[in-house]
């Protein structure tokens, strides 16, 4: 009679132990030309097993808003292109993501919407190889507290901006391209950007920063039909690893309003304005300009040792 109890409680800690198993990762495919949805897909795991890992493979040309909250371990992916396209008019976001960690959307075209993507609630975010576009407002949108890490996207065509970075949040991004949106990436309260590599291609303006710190390593803003960079109210940018601000219709750089420019490693030629580097009147402040090449108004203070070289 023992070794039978032995036997079964062996056998329910092995079941249970596959349940547990189970509960954990779970593999679903979605194919919306089959009339399947992403929704229905995100009710059952939201219901299930919102703490993940959880992937879904989507396949097809899909239409609606979807929302995504206080799940983790989440991945979207399509080996196939799928597309999501907006279903509101114009009115919600594509894809919403609220309070969320480790949420991954790889491979998607997302069309449309207020919004195409929203990074929101101190979510933790990753896109890798989408095509965001058609956006009333903003393409992706990374606020409340939240962090993004995007990876060979192209964002365009967006109705305003192609990406915002507010409240408090951060964004990095390696290998992306932000074009023909009419502002390219605009960051403010707070906002800390990192770019890798990125490009900034025939917005309106290519970045946009307000009470921001901005690094750009390497990378290429040109073609904005006025500045490449406009840095307001005490933002700091830093240029390293040879980025080219080049071919813009405004100023390369333009600072107002207590801004820092630090030019380590940076080519600033060739834009439009007459001036490449454009130091507003109010309060602004530059490093290296003379690195740059390109003309500029910037005066900086003298290190001490020009002083001294200047008083012999």
């Amino acid at each position: 009679m023992r070794q039978r109890t032995r036997v079964l409680a062996f056998f329910l800690l092995v079941a249970i132990g596959a349940a547990s198993q189970c509960a954990q990762a779970a593999n679903l495919t979605v194919n919306c030309d089959n009339k399947e949805t992403i929704r229905k897909a995100l009710r059952v795991l939201a219901a299930t097993n919102p703490q993940g890992p959880n992937t879904i493979t989507v396949l097809g040309s899909c239409k609606g808003n979807f929302v995504i909250r206080g799940m983790d371990h989440l991945t979207l992916i399509t080996k196939t292109g799928a597309s999501i396209t907006d279903r509101s008019g114009g009115t919600l976001p594509v894809v919403d993501i609220e309070d969320s960690q480790r949420v991954s959307l790889q491979g998607f075209t997302i069309n449309g919407g207020a919004q195409g993507i929203l990074c929101s609630t101190a979510s933790l975010c990753y896109l890798t190889g989408n095509t965001i576009q058609g956006a009333v407002g903003y393409g992706f949108w990374v606020g409340r507290g939240s962090h993004a890490f995007l990876e060979s996207n192209v964002i365009q065509n967006n109705g305003f901006l192609g990406a915002n970075v507010d409240d408090g949040s951060q964004m990095f991004s390696s290998n992306d391209i932000f074009q023909s949106n009419e502002l390219g990436v605009a960051l403010g309260g707070g906002a800390y950007f990192v770019a890798s590599n990125s490009s900034f291609l025939n917005n309106g303006v290519g970045i946009l920063a307000a009470a921001a710190n901005l690094l750009l390593h390497g990378g290429t803003i040109s073609g904005s039909i006025g500045n490449g960079v406009t840095l307001l109210g005490g933002s700091i940018v830093v240029f390293r690893d040879g980025a080219t601000i080049t071919g813009n219709g405004g100023n390369g750089v333009h600072l107002e309003d207590a801004s820092f420019a630090g030019f380590q490693s940076a080519t600033v030629t060739g834009n439009l304005s007459g001036l490449d580097v454009d130091c507003a009147p109010q309060f602004t402040i530059t490093h290296f300009v003379a690195r740059t090449g390109g003309i500029t108004n910037c005066v900086e203070p003298a290190s001490p040792a020009q002083a001294r070289d200047s008083m012999k």
